[in-house]
């Protein structure tokens, strides 16, 4: 066992009647012959028979933060749609590369660590991303008001929470600023914040504050953070920056073994991917339960955030080589990854259409 799972839970439970029912199937002892139907069953029975409930299934789903990366989960666990298809989906947070390892140990059937699973993948580890909820960067450059562009930055200290390429927000502002005709090591001064950078981190704000730093890169909730302690955002780095947001993978034995249990979590997830993207309201509601944040400020966010997500988490075959391109920068054993070997989205498709041909409306 890896018992890493205390900094978050959550799950919801199968509500009580469909618990007890479910409960009464399992212990019920062997059905007797069947006696003669009433009126109003034998007026059922001459329609076609509907078809049997799918056996309920326990799941558990790896988040290493809280974010709005991960709200198409919270939406679907929150709005019934994996209770829908009798699934009982337990969340867990923890580090990325915690929650990997016991994918692969199998004390977890999905984690949302897609890109800490790269290496692992590299190394033969039978795991495959199956969604995406973005192919673009959720990052953003936050900074003093005097501050408009990335040349302006020419003699400045800018803060990221470590000093390596392997750190996403240094990578992105890298090449952000060789794209722009700038030389990292010259023109700006970098200061390591030593912050895990994810999440609602309060480290790199912090540096911005205090005077340590002129400048950070941020996600959307340090970009709010900033923004709301009198901070402008200058630069969008999903603009131009491939990546794989919000992944989510699983193991080969999932597919090959269990795939109409894959099949209905990923309806679940399209549902849930659906309502973020035209729902704002209820997005909120339910991000607000597990982010803790300002109404403003989760409303904001998300509208940041919705132009940059993957329609119902399916990327496109050039943006999945162009997000594994931009992992390989940063993981050196994984230079001879091919996307076959790194993505399976065919159980997604199959989940689209489901989901298309059921009529089912988001609002």
């Amino acid at each position: 066992m890896i018992p890493v799972w205390s900094e978050w839970r959550r799950s919801l439970p199968l509500a009580p009647a469909l618990l007890g029912l479910a409960l009464a199937v399992a212990c019920a002892p062997p059905a007797s012959p069947a006696s003669a139907p009433t009126g109003e069953q034998a007026a059922g029975a001459a329609g076609p028979a509907a078809a049997p409930a799918p056996a309920p299934v326990s799941l558990r789903l790896h988040l290493p933060s809280r974010s709005t990366s991960y709200l198409p989960w919270y939406l679907a666990i929150e709005r019934g749609y994996f209770q829908e298809q009798n699934l009982d989906v337990e969340i867990l947070q923890a580090p990325g590369a915690t929650g990997v390892k016991a994918l692969v140990a199998g004390e977890m059937q999905f984690s949302g660590a897609a890109s800490s699973a790269v290496p692992a993948i590299a190394q033969g580890t039978p795991l495959k991303v199956i969604y995406v909820q973005s192919a673009k960067a959720n990052y953003w450059f936050t900074t003093r008001p005097e501050i408009n562009t990335l040349q302006d930055l020419k003699g400045k200290r800018v803060v990221v929470p470590n000093l390596s390429q392997a750190d996403t927000y240094s990578r992105l502002l890298v090449t952000a600023m060789e794209r722009a005709g700038m030389d990292p090591a010259n023109d700006v001064t970098l200061i390591g914040a030593g912050s895990a950078g994810g999440g609602g981190s309060d480290i790199l704000v912090g540096a911005l504050v205090a005077g340590v730093a002129d400048g950070m890169v941020g996600n959307v909730l340090q970009r709010l953070t900033a923004e709301n302690q009198g901070f402008h955002t200058i630069y969008s780095f999903g603009e131009e920056s491939p990546d794989l947001q919000g992944g989510i993978l699983t193991s080969e034995d999932m597919l090959e073994k269990r795939p109409d249990v894959l099949r209905r979590f990923l309806v679940a997830a399209v549902k849930g991917t659906r309502v973020m993207e035209q729902d704002p309201d209820t997005s909120v509601d339910v991000l607000l339960k597990y982010v803790e944040m300002d109404r403003g400020d989760a409303a904001k966010g998300l509208s940041y955030v919705r132009p940059l997500m993957a329609k119902d988490g399916l990327i496109t075959p050039a943006e999945q080589e162009a997000g594994l391109a931009t992992m390989k920068e940063s993981i050196p054993d994984a230079d001879s990854l091919t996307v076959a070997q790194v993505f399976d989205l065919a159980p997604l498709q199959d989940a689209i259409r489901t989901v298309d041909a059921s009529g089912w409306k988001a609002k």
